[in-house]
């Protein structure tokens, strides 16, 4: 392998989820803030938590999943179903989950600090926001989940972070979130989920990803008892 390979390679972080890496250059470009946009049932959550997993258990990169939208014990059960022991990985210290479902709006910037201080603690290198569509509805103003989602990039950035931003898009939405957040992020993957005669397809594109020469084509989304993959796109 050349010098340039090594270089290339050590930039990216492999996401661990069949067919993502392969569109997009070997993983997410490092440090990055990556938004992942879905419709209900599209497999945005089983995906993000194939990131951590796979960051945690196969490449020594520790994770925090911070939850807006579930709780734990219901997330620790609903991945065990794929293979995910997160269990296994919190007795390791190698993973956390952060359970903030009654955030407030005054209480946003402590939660943020509360997600740095466990970033920090465990020098945890991946981390799944769930999701910034919860946490926004906190704010009774638009430009203060601006505010906080710039802040947020900063920070992660600043503690060398590769962060996983899921938005919830309601079918049929060509809106991503609040309509900010794809202009603040470096990557944008969409899951969609669409009527057909046969019934219901879930596919998924990348929009952008910075500093990545990334597949444009729609890839079918593929949930089984081994999590999420993206499969060529067959009309």
């Amino acid at each position: 392998m050349s010098v340039q390979q090594v270089s290339i390679l050590s930039d990216r972080v492999p996401t661990g989820i069949a067919g993502l890496d392969e569109m997009s250059e070997g993983g997410f470009p490092r440090d990055s803030l990556i938004l992942l946009a879905g419709s209900p049932g599209s497999g945005k959550t089983i995906a993000s938590a194939q990131y951590l997993y796979h960051g945690a258990k196969n490449l020594d990169e520790k994770g925090v999943y911070v939850s807006f939208a579930e709780r734990r014990d219901f997330f620790l059960d609903n991945m065990k179903r794929f293979g995910l022991d997160f269990e296994m990985l919190e007795s390791q210290g190698k993973f956390k989950f952060l359970d903030l479902m009654t955030t407030s709006e005054g209480a946003v910037s402590s939660t943020l600090d509360i997600v740095l201080r466990e970033v920090l603690e465990i020098n945890a290198k991946r981390l799944v926001i769930d999701s910034f569509t919860a946490m926004a509805q906190a704010f009774k103003r638009k430009i203060d989940a601006r505010i906080i989602l710039h802040m947020l990039d900063k920070i992660m950035r600043q503690t060398g972070c590769t962060t996983l931003l899921l938005v919830e898009l309601p079918t049929g939405s060509k809106t991503l979130g609040l309509g900010f957040e794809e202009f603040v992020a470096d990557g944008i993957i969409l899951f969609e989920t669409i009527d057909e005669k046969e019934g219901i397809r879930k596919r998924a594109v990348i929009r952008k990803m910075r500093g990545t020469n990334h597949n444009q084509n729609y890839s079918n989304i593929v949930i089984s008892e081994r999590g999420v993959s993206l499969m060529p796109y067959v009309t």
